[in-house]
C-alpha cells in the first residue's frame, strides 16, 4: 500500500542540514525548548508502559524524553542522517528505542492497532496529504489511543515564499500568502547553526489552511 508523496525529493535536503537543525533545536534559548516542550510534556502526560510512535522524530529529543519516562518509543524519520543522531542520542542516555528509517506520507510499516499514543512535533507542513496520513495514523493506533501534534500555525506557513519564487498571488498580499499555492519553499531557517551545503539550504514545505 503507497500513499501520495509531496512532489519533493526532501530526504537529500534533511540528510543535508539535519546537524545543524540538530542543533538549532536543542539551543538553550531554542523556540523548541522554552515554548513548544513544555506544553507538550503536559498533554502528553503518563507515557510508563506505552508503546508511543513519533511520526517525524528527527535527532530525537522527544523520543529520548518519552522512552526516559517508560514509553516503549518507535521513532520514523525519513533522514538517515537524524537517524543516526537520534540513536546517538539514546546511547547517550543509556535508553532503549527503535529508531527507523521511514516516510510518514507513505503507508506505516506497522500492524494495524499498534500503539496507545502517537505523537509528532512540528513535522505536519512536510506533509502534502495529511488526509492519507492521519488515516494511515489510525490504522495503526489501538482503539482509545491518543494523537498530540505541534504544528506550525497556518499564519506562519502563510508567509513562507513559494515554491522557487518569492513572489505572492493576488492583488492583496495577505490574501496571495494565505490562499495562494500550497507548496513553499524557505532559506533553511537554521543555517547559523552549523556548515550545511547547497542541497540543504532550502527547505520545501506544504501550506495547509485553516
Amino acid at each position: 500500500r503507497s500513499l501520495p508523496a509531496m512532489p519533493f525529493d526532501v530526504k537529500p535536503i534533511w540528510n543535508a542540514c539535519g546537524e545543524a537543525f540538530d542543533r538549532f533545536t536543542s539551543a538553550v534559548d531554542s523556540f523548541s525548548d522554552n515554548i513548544e516542550r513544555p506544553a507538550i510534556e503536559r498533554l502528553v502526560g503518563d507515557v510508563a508502559g506505552h508503546r508511543v510512535l513519533e511520526l517525524g522524530c528527527g535527532s530525537g529529543p522527544y523520543s529520548i524524553w518519552l522512552a526516559e519516562r517508560g514509553a516503549k518509543l518507535t521513532g520514523l524519520d525519513l533522514s538517515q542522517t537524524m537517524i543516526a543522531l537520534a540513536q546517538e542520542r539514546a546511547g547517550k542516555h543509556n535508553l532503549q528505542a527503535d529508531f527507523r528509517v521511514a516516510d510518514i506520507r507513505e503507508a506505516l510499516p506497522f500492524n494495524d492497532a499498534e500503539f496507545d499514543l502517537i505523537f509528532s512535533a512540528t513535522t505536519l507542513h512536510y506533509v502534502e496529504n495529511l488526509k492519507a496520513t492521519m488515516s494511515e495514523a489510525g490504522r495503526v493506533m489501538k482503539p482509545g489511543s491518543r494523537l498530540v501534534a505541534s504544528v506550525l500555525h497556518p499564519m506562519s506557513t502563510a508567509r513562507f515564499p513559494l515554491a522557487d519564487s518569492y513572489d505572492v498571488e493576488g492583488p492583496d498580499p495577505w490574501e496571495g500568502w494565505y490562499f495562494g499555492s500550497p507548496d513553499r519553499c524557505i532559506e533553511t531557517p537554521w543555517l547559523a547553526f552549523g556548515d550545511v551545503s547547497a542541497e540543504g539550504r532550502r527547505i520545501f514545505c506544504h501550506h495547509h489552511t485553516v
